[in-house]
């Protein structure tokens, strides 16, 4: 691996972590929300659909622009979008204004996401790759853990609406730290080899690319759906305080890190295929788990919620498996023009995770079956996607 200046590989994984941190900063106060704004928790749930609609509109803007002005200007003016979406978020005096607020603050985030993976895809080797996104993957497990606990205390100490100025400190941490310690990785002889319809026409007859942009969507998508429901089945179901819910971010993070870890173990001696097949066999042990829990163990209360947790680290581990090798691989065909084909993975796979988000907004929270039922539904559609991309290949 390339000697990399270790203050700038802690940037890039800032960056790449920050719109997944910021969102699980946001997500306990779901809840609190809906009262405030005198919604239905399934209403307030929307606020997630259009944040990921504004992001994948977003990996579209900036990966077009990434490849036009540059990785660096890309990122700095997407961090003052998303610092201004999060000003009016705060100021938001209705819930369509709130939804609004959301839409702009996410097409400024997606520069973090993916103006951040292509900078990685511009200074790492295809060897090197599934191993330097399982580390990070491995490091950013720790944002479901962060996020959660910061926002429920920032809410719980002051107010829900103190979150939103939390946002607007991140922005503002985030586009100093690009200011001073980002440099641009875009070589000038790449910029706009291709033009945008040839690029367009190469994706469309590139199955790897569809396989695993769609893999990353159902698997981003699954991981967010948690985020939304989690809230309503343990504050409001199993009447967690907002800061009892906060520390369950642990889980999750612990569940990623190990489970990104394995990945990184398995990479060396195991082929792409191995690993995907294992990750999802895992994912549907956890789902198994879920359902025996809620099932059988609601009249015991502390024994369901343990099952309930060891279900959703294994769930989470099976999910950081499988991302990685999705992550690492679909722009593998694509390395002369990654920021333009990068943007349009990112809208194609995070148009996924607003359907996926936004199903989920419809499923009832009370009727705990529900969700179980949701995940083993998109395990058999991961399940079909590896068949078809392995039975001809």
């Amino acid at each position: 691996m390339k000697n990399q200046n270790k203050s700038f590989i802690w940037l890039i994984i800032f960056l790449v972590g920050f719109p997944q941190i910021s969102e699980t900063i946001y997500t306990p106060s779901l809840t609190f929300l809906s009262t405030a704004y005198g919604v239905s928790n399934h209403q307030i749930q929307k606020t997630l659909s259009i944040y990921f609609i504004g992001f994948a509109i977003g990996v579209l803007l900036w990966g077009i622009l990434s490849d036009i002005i540059g990785r660096k200007s890309s990122m700095l003016t997407g961090i003052v979008l998303y610092i201004i979406g999060s000003y009016l978020c705060l100021q938001s005096p209705n819930f369509d204004a709130l939804l609004l607020a959301r839409f702009v603050q996410a097409i400024g985030a997606a520069a973090g996401s993916n103006v951040s993976q292509t900078i990685l895809r511009d200074t790492f080797n295809n060897k090197e790759r599934t191993a330097v996104f399982s580390t990070i993957s491995a490091v950013l497990a720790f944002s479901p853990a962060i996020g959660p606990l910061l926002g429920s205390i920032v809410a719980s100490i002051w107010d829900v609406y103190m979150v939103f100025v939390l946002l607007i400190l991140l922005g503002t941490v985030a586009l100093f730290w690009s200011s001073f310690g980002l440099r641009e990785t875009l070589q000038q002889d790449k910029k706009l080899k291709l033009s945008f319809k040839q690029i367009t026409k190469k994706i469309v007859n590139d199955k790897v690319f569809w396989i695993y942009g769609g893999l990353i969507g159902i698997l981003n998508g699954i991981i967010f759906s948690y985020y939304g429901e989690a809230p309503f089945i343990f504050m409001e179901y199993f009447k967690f305080s907002m800061i009892q819910y906060g520390c369950l971010g642990c889980i999750v993070a612990l569940a990623s890190f190990f489970g990104a870890k394995y990945c990184k173990k398995m990479s060396i001696r195991k082929t792409n295929q191995q690993i995907l097949f294992t990750g999802n066999l895992i994912f549907l042990l956890g789902i198994i788990l879920y359902m025996i829990s809620i099932s059988f163990l609601l009249s015991y209360s502390t024994l369901v919620i343990s099952f309930l947790l060891i279900a959703v680290f294994v769930i989470f581990f099976g999910l950081s498996c499988m991302l990685p090798v999705c992550l690492s691989n679909a722009l593998i065909n694509h390395t002369d023009h990654l920021g333009i084909s990068g943007a349009i993975l990112g809208l194609y796979y995070y148009s996924i995770v607003g359907i996926i988000t936004f199903i989920m907004s419809y499923i009832d929270s009370s009727f705990l079956l529900y969700y179980p039922l949701f995940l083993m539904f998109w395990f058999i559609i991961i399940q079909l996607l590896f068949k078809l991309y392995y039975a001809k290949s």
